[in-house]
Parts: structure tokens; C-alpha cells; sequence
């Protein structure tokens, strides 16, 4: 008996792997107390601000949810000073690369987007029947090569994937660059501006892009709540654009696409510059504790604008991720980003990092 005619575009989708849940470590290997940094949490947890309006929502659940976002929305275009019009939310901002995949991408369709980066915008293009068109990042510091970018642009090309700060590695773009880079391109293109790290970026020259989108350029930038908010289970990122590219994107969105509880919480951790704050502390410490703890293992991290370090440690990551998870240390290994050597790790409390650092020595010196 013969199955249904498949699409061929599945042949190329790869599926995409998460990192490895506590609670499956633990059940595996018989552990306790595993210290997961694999997945680019925050590791304070969400605002409380936020479990205090889920706690209060939860006698609501039979209600469906604002389809439009209102009030999230409302207090997103005045914090950053634009219209209502120029914002859509999503089930985390995954859902609006897929939505800008459908709005603006078919067969034989191209994205350029820089390698590494995050997998899911060669999985967006690749449900359409298009596909990515890929620049490697230059040197040991990961840096965009916009001019290789610029030059990839052709007839096909429908949309531009610029992660900053990008995943895997925690590297930028500035913003001088991607102004000329943005004066270059034809009409008709779309860059997408992944910034879902950009609470973390502290160089002054990373750009936010809302001045482009405020002039009506073609630009979007998707932000999220999974990172330095700490609601990554709730599912809610967004996007701003000009009025016209959210109007499309409206178009293929489904409704009810955002659950009501995430977008309770979201307003609420909006409000809460304090966890924020304490929040982005947290990283820049850790991002100096790693750093020093690897240089005296003889290590260098990537340079990081993020919650995260990429790094080579000149060994197979993956026999290293199974010695670090036999420790209770969950990371992240780099082969599947086209690095067998590098591992990313997320930055922990200074507890975690210094449990992370040890059981990384450990495990070299065998």
C-alpha cells in the first residue's frame, strides 16, 4: 500500500534537534542536580512580574485570546515609539519566520543569510520550495561579510536573513555596514533583522533597525520574550516592520496564533526593567567569568554580545558533550552548525559557570 504523494521540498527539511531537556538527562543517566546550558535561557528565570499576572490569569482559560494583541501591542508601540500598525506577535518568532516565508517566498525563491546562523530560516525557505543561499562568516571572530552578501543578490533572491546578535556564535553586525548594505540591495528584497539577543548587546554600534523601519524601509526586526525576558515556554516573540509588510504577514497569520497566558505574561515582563537589568548584569558577568575561566584552559571564546560563547575547544564536541553530560553539564555541541569542534554554552549563574569550568577541565585532562 502506497503512501500520500509527498512534497519534495521534505527530502531537504532538515528537523530541527533541541537541546536536550533536564528532566530527559536525568531520567537517562540517572542524575540529579543537571545544570542546563544548551539552550540560551536566561538563567534568572522569568520576571516575577510575569508569574504574578500568569498566577492571576489562569480563572480566564476558557476565554480564546485577543487575536490582535491589543494590549501587548499598545504598550510595545510606546515603548518603541511606533504605531500599533507596524507590529505583529507571534508564537515566538519562529512562527513569524514562517509567516514571512509564505508572505514573501515560493519554489525557486532564495534567501541569503549568513553561515552559521539559526536553522530555522533555511527551514522557513524550504517549506515554501525555496531556498537559503549561504555566506560563511569570515575569520576567527565570525564577522559578516556583507560585501560576498550584497554580491549573492540576484533575480531569485526575495528576503535577507541577518541575525545580530547571531546564533551560534554571539557576533554583530554594525550598523554603518548595514546601512550601506541596505543602500546596495535592489528593490523588492526584505531584510530580516533577527535581534532576538539584542537586550544583551552592549557595543554601541549594534544597530536596533527601527530607524529604517520608521522611514519605511524594507526591513523587519523580530524581537522576542524567550531570551532576556525568561518566558521561552510561553511561545512569544514579535516582529516591527512598515504598516505594509505587517499587513501582509496579517494575511497568512493564523488567528488566535498567540496564546492568551503568554501574552498576559509578556506585557507584564515588559514592565519589569528591574529583572532586566539584573538580567543583562548577569550575562556581562558571566561573559567575563567564562572568559578567564577558558583562557586558563587555553581556550578563546568567539567574541559575544549575547547570553551565550561559542568556542573551539580542538577536540570532537561531541565525546566532550557526553563526558560533560555523564557530569550533570548540559551544552550545546557545534556540529550541528558545521563546527565538530566548537561547543556553545550558555551563560549560568557563577555557580553553573564555575561547575561548567571544572567539569570542562575534567573531562580535557582524560
Amino acid at each position: 500500500m502506497t503512501g500520500p504523494k509527498r512534497r519534495d521540498c521534505l527530502d531537504l527539511i532538515k528537523p530541527y534537534v533541541p537541546g536536550k531537556p533536564v528532566e530527559e538527562v536525568e531520567r537517562e543517566l540517572g542524575l540529579s542536580d543537571v545544570i542546563k546550558l544548551a539552550s540560551n535561557e536566561n538563567a534568572l528565570g522569568p520576571s516575577p512580574l510575569a508569574v504574578q499576572a500568569l498566577k492571576g490569569f489562569l480563572e480566564r482559560l476558557h476565554f480564546y485570546p485577543d487575536g490582535n494583541c491589543f494590549y501587548l501591542k499598545r504598550a510595545l508601540a510606546a515603548k518603541l515609539a511606533v504605531e500599533s500598525e507596524q507590529l505583529i506577535v507571534g508564537n515566538g518568532s519562529d512562527e513569524l519566520l514562517i509567516l514571512l516565508a509564505a508572505a514573501y517566498a515560493g519554489p525557486g525563491d532564495e534567501a541569503v543569510a549568513p553561515y552559521p546562523t539559526f536553522s530555522e530560516y533555511e527551514f522557513a525557505m524550504r517549506m515554501m520550495g525555496g531556498a537559503p543561499c549561504y555566506i560563511p562568516l569570515a575569520g576567527a571572530d565570525f564577522t559578516y561579510d556583507l560585501e560576498a552578501m550584497a554580491a549573492a543578490v540576484n533575480e531569485r533572491t526575495r528576503l535577507v536573513f541577518i541575525c545580530s546578535p547571531n546564533n551560534p556564535t554571539g557576533t554583530i553586525v554594525k550598523r554603518a555596514a548595514l546601512e550601506r548594505f541596505l543602500d546596495r540591495l535592489p528593490p523588492g528584497i526584505l531584510v530580516v533583522l533577527d535581534q532576538a539577543y539584542l537586550e544583551y548587546a552592549t557595543d554601541p554600534e549594534h544597530p536596533s533597525g527601527l530607524d529604517w523601519i520608521r522611514q519605511g524601509r524594507p526591513v523587519i526586526a523580530l524581537r522576542t520574550f524567550s531570551k532576556i525576558y525568561g518566558l521561552a515556554g510561553l511561545r512569544i516573540g514579535y516582529g516591527i516592520a512598515p504598516a505594509g509588510v505587517i499587513e501582509d504577514l496579517n494575511r497568512v497569520r493564523q488567528p488566535f496564533n498567540v496564546n492568551a497566558a503568554a501574552q498576559a505574561a509578556a506585557l507584564a515582563a515588559l514592565g519589569d526593567e528591574a529583572h532586566l537589568r539584573a538580567s543583562r548584569k548577569l550575562a556581562e558577568e558571566s561573559r567575563m567569568q567564562l572568559a578567564a575561566g577558558l583562557a586558563e584552559l587555553g581556550f578563546r571564546m568567539v567574541p559575544s554580545q549575547t547570553n551565550f560563547c561559542f568556542v573551539d575547544l580542538r577536540t570532537d564536541s561531541k565525546q566532550v558533550f557526553q563526558a560533560l553530560l555523564r557530569r550533570g553539564v548540559i551544552v550545546r555541541t557545534g556540529d550541528i552548525f558545521g563546527y565538530p569542534t566548537h561547543i556553545r554554552v550558555t551563560f549560568g549563574t557563577a555557580a553553573q559557570n564555575e561547575r561548567f569550568l571544572e567539569a570542562l577541565k575534567e573531562v580535557l585532562s582524560e
